[in-house]
């Protein structure tokens, strides 16, 4: 609503594709429009956008699952190291996951519906942590995050004139607000997060899915 007020023309459900000379987006309709800059923040749909425009990119998309259950639970949000799943309150009782599978996924193929198994398991994980706690599992449900090989972001300048938002290992939510005034930063002539650069791979890199973040050199 800001960016509207603000003169932004904003346009939802409208495919696109990239092109890099000169940078610009380019809907189905053929239609195009002059701009300073390009930047993909198309999450898991990121790497595939990039790379019909020619552009590879170190990512990977990886399938990751959540469930809803019934609960009464005054616990603030937590995560588990030693059970491997996290949880936090929600307005229908306890939301939890994990159930992550380290392979890249194809971001418009992928089994949107949790595994069978993954409610049950998750849920005894669960019990174990919080013994007064009887799921009554509502609803679950699969999704994709996005893997670099140090798990470290892509974030910043990939050419002139295009620029990509990428690969938060399952953090985007929580960073995005820093991310959004650095990228538009950068974007308007100012430096990037160094560490973040996504030209320091070169995009072929063979690597494993590994999923959180980085929080020591290795």
């Amino acid at each position: 609503e800001n960016a509207v007020a603000e003169g932004a023309t904003l346009a939802t459900h409208t495919p696109v594709t990239v092109e890099t000379d000169p940078p610009r987006v380019v809907p189905q309709d053929g239609s195009s429009r002059a701009v300073g800059g390009v930047l993909v923040a198309a999450g898991a749909h990121s790497k595939r956008l990039l790379a019909a425009a020619g552009v590879p990119i170190a990512m990977k998309p990886y399938r990751v699952q959540a469930l809803v259950t019934a609960a009464d639970v005054t616990e603030p949000m937590w995560y588990d190291a030693t059970a491997d799943c996290y949880a936090r309150p929600h307005p229908d009782g306890l939301l939890a996951g994990n159930g992550t599978e380290a392979v890249e996924a194809d971001p418009d193929t992928y089994d949107r519906d949790a595994n069978p198994e993954f409610a049950a398991s998750l849920t005894d994980r669960l019990v174990h942590r919080l013994p007064d706690l009887q799921p009554d599992v509502q609803r679950a449900w699969a999704g994709l995050c996005t893997a670099t090989p140090d798990r470290e972001p892509l974030v910043g300048r990939l050419r002139e004139g295009l620029y990509v938002a990428t690969g938060f290992q399952g953090q985007g939510f929580m960073r995005a607000p820093a991310t959004g005034r650095r990228i538009a930063e950068q974007l308007l002539g100012g430096s990037g997060i160094d560490a973040f650069d996504p030209t320091r791979f070169s995009g072929d890199e063979s690597f494993r899915v590994r999923e959180g973040m980085s929080v020591t050199d290795e």
